[in-house]
C-alpha cells in the first residue's frame, strides 16, 4: 500500500506520480470492466445448477437476454403458463420446464408434458418447447452431457414436443455470444416438429427426430 501524506503533499507530484495515478485508475476501471464481463459470462451457467421455480425464472431470462426470445408469462406459480409468442411464420409455442436430479429425460416426462398441454386445451398442433436440466446432481460433465435415448426422441418427435437440456441451452447461449445463429434457430426447429434440439461440444445446433 502507498504511505498517506497530509493533503497539501498530496497535491506536490514528485517524478511519474501523476502519470502512475492515472494509469492506476485506468487500470481500476478495466477490472471493474472485465469482472462484470465475468459475472456475465459465468452467469450462464447458472441454469445447469437450479431447479423448481428458480430454473423456470432462469429459464425465462435466458431465454429472453441470452437468445434474444421474448416470453410471454400468463398466471403465475403452478398455473402459470409460457409462451413464445406467434410471429409472421411461425405458431405461438408452450413452453414447460422440469429437472431431473439423477437421470435422463424419460417417456414418462414426455408423455406428461404432453397430458399438461391437453389439460390446458390444447393438442399436438401446439409447438411444445419442454426444457430439462438433466443430471442435475452430477459432478461429471461426461454426465450431465448425456445424449437423450432415441425412444424419447422419436416419442417427442411424434408428439410435436421439442426437448432440450439446459446443457444444449448453455450452448446455444456460447452460439449467440459467438455471432451465430441460436435464437432464430431454435425458434425455427420449433416450428417444423418435434425431437430433440441438440447442441453439441463443438456448437452446432440441429433439430434430431430420432
Amino acid at each position: 500500500m502507498t504511505e498517506e501524506y497530509p493533503a497539501y503533499l498530496e497535491e506536490m507530484e514528485v517524478g511519474d506520480e501523476r502519470t502512475l495515478r492515472a494509469r492506476i485508475d485506468a487500470l481500476t476501471t478495466e477490472l471493474g470492466v472485465l469482472t462484470r464481463a465475468l459475472d456475465d459470462a459465468r452467469r450462464g451457467k447458472r441454469i445447469l445448477l437450479i431447479e423448481g421455480q428458480d430454473l423456470t425464472n432462469e429459464v425465462v431470462r435466458f431465454l429472453h437476454e441470452d437468445l434474444g426470445i421474448d416470453v410471454t408469462r400468463k398466471g403465475h406459480g403452478a398455473v402459470e403458463e409460457l409462451w413464445l409468442p406467434q410471429d409472421d411464420d411461425r405458431p405461438a409455442s408452450l413452453v414447460m420446464v422440469a429437472s431431473s436430479d439423477d437421470g435422463n429425460v424419460t417417456k414418462h416426462d414426455v408423455a406428461a408434458a404432453m397430458m399438461r398441454r391437453d389439460a390446458m386445451g390444447r393438442d399436438e398442433t401446439t409447438p411444445l418447447f419442454l426444457v430439462v436440466n438433466t443430471f442435475r446432481r452430477s459432478q461429471r460433465l461426461t454426465e450431465r452431457d448425456t445424449p437423450l435415448p432415441s425412444d424419447v426422441v422419436r416419442r417427442a418427435a411424434e408428439d410435436n414436443i421439442l426437448v432440450c437440456r439446459t446443457m444444449d441451452l448453455v450452448r446455444l447461449g456460447q452460439r449467440a455470444g459467438n455471432g451465430f445463429p441460436a435464437g432464430e434457430q431454435l425458434r425455427d426447429a420449433l416450428s417444423t416438429g418435434g425431437g430433440w434440439f441438440e447442441v453439441d461440444p463443438s456448437l452446432t445446433a440441429s433439430a434430431r427426430a430420432a
